[in-house]
């Protein structure tokens, strides 16, 4: 079997190299004759797969992604040709909803809601969205589902309708791009949504730009009443409307997703999507990779005997603080350094299931509680 894969899917090399010539090859640098005889094409959103792409792809059974999304990927065109693809669907879910969890716990810290009052309204309840009620849950913050294609199945969950959503003190949005008649997501953030929104309401968005009008935000974000906005994406990537930097509380570029565990469990899937491809079973997991949890040691000091929902939050943030990414961010574009180069060398940035708290002294039983239901491992005295 001859496998090519895009360098920027973590351990591609040691995940694939069992199947036969595994080759790499550089984002952007992959030619239509350099896929002639190639079983298997492995790729990042990076990479654009379409017939232009394939024109010489003779023997080509699958294209698999190492990303949830796959807006990159002509699935028509592939159907029409009879080869397979998949999608690591969820992979960076975790990721994005600890991103979030970031956000909220800084818009607490700083006075800009009270996540013991407040609502979330999370848009869009598949994977991300799910993974986000899951940690929303564990520290007692009250949230409300939208997913109209989701209840249309019948999903046993309750869902909120639109109005509810557009009440919430924070709206975060969750959804692929949908472009047509079947609930369309292109825009569902326009001009009449935005109006809704006041002051006192948090907008995040982490997952394609095209979601909200970017037009309308720019107009709506230079009225005295504008919500409190947060963007993990843009129109017109990786060429950005950077004006819309000044009017928004927080930015980064795209790296809502990009774990460690995200991006190695892309890698993961890709492989067993090879594995099935090849009728083999799959022998490698995360645990033959990933390394062992990052301590994070606290200070004595009575905050962490009370029952609080303070000294979570605080722990939250000493593993990922997105205030970090942001001021990165604007730096970067400041001093002229390109959105793609932001991306591509995005920082070391672990999960909270990747770091145990260590205590020198008994944290209080509902702290430890939601501490351990985050997915933090806990050693406490």
């Amino acid at each position: 079997m001859k496998i090519r894969f895009e360098n920027s899917m973590p351990l591609a090399a040691d995940y694939l190299n069992a199947f036969g010539t595994a080759e790499g090859f550089e984002s952007g640098s992959l030619m239509p004759e350099d896929l002639v005889d190639v079983d298997v094409l492995a790729v990042r959103s990076t990479t654009k797969v379409d017939a232009d792409l394939l024109n010489c792809a003779n023997r080509l059974a699958l294209v698999a992604t190492a990303t949830a999304g796959y807006n990159h990927i002509d699935t028509g065109y592939l159907k029409q040709q009879g080869i397979a693809w998949t999608s690591a669907a969820g992979c960076n879910a975790q990721a994005v909803a600890e991103y979030v969890l970031s956000v909220l716990a800084n818009a607490h810290l700083s006075g800009k809601l009270n996540l013991r009052t407040a609502t979330i309204g999370i848009v869009g309840a598949g994977n991300v969205g799910t993974a986000l009620s899951i940690l929303l849950d564990a520290i007692s913050v009250k949230y409300q589902l939208f997913d109209p294609p989701l209840e249309e199945t019948g999903d046993s969950r309750t869902f909120a309708d639109w109005q509810s959503i557009l009440s919430c003190d924070v709206i975060t949005l969750h959804v692929p791009l949908v472009k047509g008649d079947y609930f369309p997501t292109e825009n569902m953030i326009n001009a009449a949504a935005l109006s809704q929104l006041g002051k006192s309401q948090l907008l995040i968005n982490a997952c394609r730009g095209e979601v909200i009008d970017e037009s309308a935000l720019k107009t709506r974000l230079m009225q005295p009443d504008a919500p409190t906005v947060v963007l993990d994406v843009f129109y017109n990537e990786p060429n950005i409307d950077t004006d819309l930097l000044s009017l928004i509380w927080l930015a980064t570029p795209h790296i809502a997703g990009h774990t460690v565990e995200g991006k190695l469990l892309g890698t993961q899937r890709v492989y067993e999507s090879v594995c099935e491809l090849s009728g083999k079973t799959p022998e490698l997991t995360l645990d033959d990779f990933i390394a062992s949890p990052q301590a994070i040691t606290l200070q004595d000091n009575d905050k962490w005997l009370s029952c609080s929902l303070l000294p979570v939050l605080k722990a939250i943030l000493s593993v990922y603080d997105i205030r970090d990414d942001d001021r990165h961010f604007r730096k970067g574009l400041s001093d002229g350094v390109a959105f793609t180069h932001m991306r591509k060398n995005y920082r070391v940035r672990r999960e909270l299931a990747g770091h145990q708290i260590v205590a020198g002294f008994s944290l209080h039983a509902e702290t430890l509680d939601m501490l351990k239901k985050l997915g933090m491992r806990v050693h406490s005295v």
